[in-house]
């Protein structure tokens, strides 16, 4: 006979974890992305911000590189020579990111991966059973009661079955777990489909979905560089890691989060190492201007384009007198700023190409917001008709900055064609 206690198997301890294979490493891409969409990390920028960047580089080899004053310049837009002990926002912000994630997975227990920042430093590590230890089984009711938890678990992590059950028992119960996890997910799913979905979501991004091979996001870098007045230049294809700003950063996970929802492969790669075989090949989302020479490039054909550096402006080919720049006669955390939201097919690659690119920071961090929202994008399809899903768009945006905040985008003009 077997005993009731055998049922509950005891859980074992989470050992840390070197992801080495790229399913290692989407899993937990996924997994940052469900912490950042809880509430412990949802309403800030900076927390999410740090969060994505040390995990990120992580994942790309880079652990090592992540110090205090490389996460000072590229996550907090400080300039290379800033003082780090008056100015201690990387400290502060890893010590609220340590506490938010202790806080979410005290509540989130039962997550495949845990994703752990010491306080000993700001690389973080990757926790998750030992491959050859079995999950806890959960009794039918302990089942019922953490179905949510469920929802979020790989096939891989199912509750396994005690051993010490006969071969018939496990026959029946595996398979019967399998559906319930099946039939739960796909709620699931349908639920963030239905919640990402407007009709001028689908028509924005339509054509991106629908394209062959995973969609490419390019955010723009760059690097250090003492000639330069600002001290950094635009990264170009002999620089392997530039540097990200942060509202780069917040964009394309806006733009990840979309795609991830909408069930679309990606991967994310900077401008700097993009080819134009690579664009060739996959629909591409870039962000930022003068900080990406491929959004330089490909708009410049286009009725809406950036003007060249220094005089930072978005022009208009067929009224030349008309542009849009930033007041530079005000502090710049108090200047509007202005932007480009462009997807079109670009004729000499044959793909679609999807624009998210500012002035300055403010503007792209619109513009991201901007493509990825339901209700701006909604008010847009009623602007201009139901019959763009497949025509080329241009559109200009205005955002208001108040003391570094930014405002709702305001669209100035739209062009189709």
């Amino acid at each position: 006979m077997i005993l009731a206690s055998k049922m509950i198997a005891v859980e074992p301890s989470r050992t840390k974890w070197t992801p080495l294979t790229e399913e290692d490493r989407n899993a937990v891409l996924a997994e940052l992305e469900t912490v950042l969409s809880s509430s412990h990390f949802c309403n800030s920028k900076r927390y999410p911000a740090f969060l994505r960047y040390v995990v990120q580089q992580t994942l790309n080899g880079n652990g090592d590189q992540i110090k205090e004053r490389t996460l000072g310049i590229e996550v907090f837009g400080r300039t290379p020579d800033y003082d780090t002990n008056a100015d201690t926002v990387v400290r502060y912000t890893a010590g609220e990111v340590r506490k938010r994630l202790s806080l979410y997975y005290h509540e989130a227990a039962d997550s495949p991966i845990h994703i752990y920042l010491s306080a000993r430093s700001y690389r973080p590590e990757f926790l998750r059973f030992p491959e050859e230890a079995p999950s806890a089984l959960l009794q039918p009711t302990a089942f019922l009661e953490k179905q949510d938890a469920l929802f979020e678990l790989p096939m891989a992590s199912l509750p396994s079955i005690d051993p010490a059950l006969g071969g018939r028992t496990r026959k029946i119960l595996r398979p019967l777990l399998a559906v319930v996890f099946i039939a739960l997910s796909f709620v699931v799913a349908r639920s963030l489909w239905n919640r990402s979905s407007s009709e001028g979501i689908n028509r924005f991004w339509s054509p991106i979905l629908q394209a062959k091979g995973p969609t490419l996001i390019c955010p723009g870098g760059v690097v250090f560089s003492p000639s330069s007045d600002v001290h950094t230049k635009v990264a170009d294809q002999t620089v392997l890691n530039p540097f990200l700003s942060f509202e780069n950063g917040l964009a394309m996970g806006r733009v990840a989060a979309l795609l991830n929802a909408k069930e679309n492969d990606y991967r994310v790669q900077s401008s700097a190492s993009t080819t134009l075989a690579q664009i060739r090949e996959s629909p591409v989302v870039l962000i930022g201007a003068y900080n990406n020479e491929w959004t330089q490039r490909l708009l410049l054909p286009l009725r809406f384009h950036f003007n060249a550096e220094p005089n930072e402006q978005i022009v208009d080919a067929l009224q030349p007198s008309k542009y849009w720049a930033r007041d530079k006669s005000k502090p710049y955390s108090d200047s509007p700023d202005y932007a480009l939201v462009v997807r079109f097919r670009n004729p000499s690659t044959d793909s679609f190409v999807v624009v998210a690119a500012g002035l300055q920071r403010y503007g792209t961090d619109a513009a991201s917001q901007f493509i990825v929202s339901p209700r701006l994008l909604d008010i847009l399809n009623r602007r201009i008709g139901s019959d763009w899903a497949n025509k080329n768009i241009e559109v200009v945006l205005k955002v208001d900055v108040v003391q570094g905040r930014v405002g709702a985008p305001i669209v100035q003009d739209v062009y189709l064609w």
